[in-house]
């Protein structure tokens, strides 16, 4: 682990105006930043809540940010955070969990404001920390962990869920499908719907010509997977799919960024060296860096999670104008029913999402699919106002 963390720092003031000096800032007496994030993920990989702490970062005017992250830091923004070394592949949640700990005790003179990500084993040593120091956390919420197999694991998983919500001071739920899951625990859930960098997510024709060049893609349709390979985000799903008797004789590639997180074991490597048909998948990396430019390249977004609870990656997918195929779990089809322009297959079952991805080839993508799916998130999933109702809760618990 890192020694310290450092701010990120923007001369903007309270009004968001740039400046060319730091405005004075009475009540920070000393300490470096406003907000501190918190992260189970490293920044440089493709991940939903990584993509929301980044986008939000930036987003916040007139607030110095910090963040504390699974290591490693991304190589061009080595000052930005502090960054957790885990050793081995054992009880690496718990380990996390206590280096958050530790990092969060060492920083208590240096933010204000903790800001912390899922019910997470993280969450909860950082949401003590900062409720021991006397600081106000916020938590929020991106959708259910999943629960664990054994008696023993499902009462500890369930008693640190609990707990990271009875410490929050502020509770804030990303969908009503998400709040509505844990208002048991906690009443007083906040909505603040996930919005999308319209600017960042929109298609990039040249940028496709190009990716789709190097990777040696013609007029196949291709099918895009981003995110964790773990059994919870449907990976597995997709490759049985994608290798059954429904598209033996039909022309596509799948595109797969993202890779294997040893906290949540899945033999993705192994899968797709028994694949029948490795010809079509093409598998291109985890840096977040680049999928902007792989949305552009693709035609389909494929998204089987068994568990969301607004995929930041779908809505960014929409944005760069790419449909959805995505499982039927209620948050999916809510997001696909309002587009209209998109698919749904039966959640967990493969056959169904191969009978699906058959009849997107047989058939094509609809021409209008593309506009109208950008249109639905400029008008309802706008990165500037989820941005102004998270400044609006930091200025509230400084006040």
């Amino acid at each position: 682990m890192s020694g310290h963390i450092q701010s990120i720092r923007r001369p903007l003031n309270r009004s968001g105006d740039v400046t060319h000096q730091q405005e004075p800032h009475d009540r920070r007496q000393g300490a470096e930043f406003d907000v501190c994030f918190t992260l189970p993920y490293p920044r440089t990989k493709i991940t939903g809540i990584g993509r929301f702490v980044s986008d939000l970062s930036l987003k916040l005017q007139g607030f110095d940010v910090g963040a504390i992250v699974l290591g490693p830091a991304a190589q061009d923004e080595p000052d930005e955070e502090s960054s957790l070394r885990l050793i081995g592949n054992l009880f690496l949640n718990f380990q996390l969990g206590i280096r958050t700990l530790v990092a969060m005790t060492r920083l208590r003179r240096q933010y204000h404001v903790l800001h912390a990500q899922h019910t997470h084993p993280q969450s909860l040593a950082a949401c003590l920390a900062a409720r021991v120091f006397g600081k106000p956390s916020v938590l929020t919420l991106h959708g259910r962990v999943p629960t664990p197999r054994g008696l023993a694991r499902r009462t500890v998983h369930r008693l640190s869920e609990i707990l990271t919500l009875k410490l929050s001071t502020e509770v804030v739920a990303v969908s009503a499908y998400v709040a509505e899951a844990f208002s048991r625990y906690r009443p007083d859930i906040k909505l603040i719907e996930n919005g999308v960098d319209t600017e960042v997510f929109k298609r990039n024709e040249s940028k496709r010509e190009e990716i789709r060049n190097e990777l040696g893609i013609g007029t196949e349709l291709a099918f895009l997977f981003a995110g964790r390979w773990v059994a919870s985000k449907g990976i597995h799903l997709l490759l049985k799919a994608a290798t059954s008797k429904w598209l033996e004789s039909q022309r596509f590639v799948v595109l797969l960024l993202g890779e294997a997180d040893p906290r949540e074991p899945l033999p993705a490597d192994s899968m797709l060296r028994r694949s029948r048909f490795p010809s079509i998948l093409r598998v291109v990396g985890s840096a977040a860096a680049s999928l902007p430019g792989y949305l552009s390249a693709a035609d389909v977004f494929v998204l089987p999670s068994l568990y969301e609870g607004m995929s930041l990656g779908l809505l960014e997918a929409l944005s760069s104008g790419l449909p959805a195929l995505v499982s039927d779990i209620p948050v999916n089809r809510m997001i696909v029913e309002q587009t209209g322009c998109g698919w749904t297959f039966r959640s967990g079952e493969s056959e169904d999402l191969a009978q699906a991805m058959h009849k997107i080839v047989v058939d094509g993508v609809p021409e209008n699919f593309s506009k109208r799916a950008r249109e639905v998130i400029l008008q309802s999933y706008n990165l500037d106002e989820e941005a102004r109702r998270y400044f609006a809760l930091y200025e509230q618990l400084l006040a």
